[in-house]
């Protein structure tokens, strides 16, 4: 069942911080998602999530961690952690000098063993509720068993919280308008309709996801583009339209609450209408 008075959001690194500068976060991105964010917050409840920019992709890169469980460096988990904690600490303070209530969480917090917890997952709303708290997570490097660690994307904790909460709006926010289905003449795939697990493009030329194109950064080592489609389809098949917006024109949030004409790519099932453009 859908929760109508739940919206999840992910704040992408590209749009939280300026992910070719090393540990450099995007102040007035940050605080411009903020002034929508106290409007929404009135009307919704939110859960954020945000991720490593260049700070925790960065560092990722340095000492060669990725999504797959390993016994990395003690120094690379270390430093990759912090990284995250930091940008946290900065998105966190930016929100609250702006009137915001976050609340941070740490993904360990449902997270054990490299599983989700399922009930720790659902609690995260009751922290909403009766109050303007808004919880916000981050991608992050977390224990799975013995010495082994894992890089953990903020879009994998995306689709971890959408599927399991089944909000009214899941959005991904990043530094383009959306899915090009050719980048170079700026091609938007407006609409992908999933059915029978097939994934069908509209609105544009390109006949194959093989040749889709995005945007892309050498920090990311989560996947860009390609990983939030994948962690996207489970969100759509659970009857949760997954929207793709650029993060640095954070009013189109606003525009998809509000069912307004919106730029930006929505992956939905066929029996899903939404104002996409």
């Amino acid at each position: 069942m859908i929760d109508s008075n739940l919206m999840i959001i992910k704040m992408g690194g590209s749009v939280v911080t300026f992910k070719d500068k090393p540990l450099t976060p995007n102040i007035e991105a940050i605080k411009a998602i903020a002034r929508i964010l106290l409007d929404l917050r009135k009307r919704i409840k939110i859960l954020l999530v945000h991720g490593g920019g260049s700070f925790g992709h960065y560092w990722s890169v340095k000492y060669d961690m990725h999504t797959k469980p390993s016994p990395y460096s003690d120094e690379g988990v270390a430093v990759v952690h912090e990284s995250m904690i930091k940008l946290n600490h900065i998105i966190i303070d930016e929100f609250i000098k702006l009137g915001l209530k976050p609340y941070s969480f740490h993904p360990s917090s449902f997270m054990s063993n490299g599983y989700a917890d399922l009930n720790k997952v659902k609690e995260l709303v009751d922290i909403t509720t009766g109050n303007e708290l808004i919880p916000i997570t981050f991608g992050d490097v977390i224990h799975i068993k013995d010495n082994n660690f894992s890089i953990l994307s903020g879009d994998t904790i995306m689709s971890i919280l959408a599927t399991n909460l089944h909000p009214r709006y899941c959005i991904f926010t990043t530094n383009v308008d959306g899915l090009y289905g050719d980048l170079d003449k700026k091609d938007l795939v407006p609409r992908i309709f999933l059915n029978n697990e097939v994934v069908e493009l509209f609105d544009s030329k390109s006949q194959s996801s093989n040749n889709l194109e995005a945007s892309t950064s050498k920090y990311d080592v989560t996947g860009g583009m390609k990983r939030k489609i994948s962690e996207a389809v489970p969100i759509a098949r659970s009857g949760c339209p997954v929207y793709l917006v650029n993060g640095l024109r954070p009013e189109r949030i606003l525009d998809i609450f509000n069912d307004r004409d919106c730029v930006g790519t929505c992956i939905m099932s066929k029996s899903t209408n939404q104002s996409i453009r």
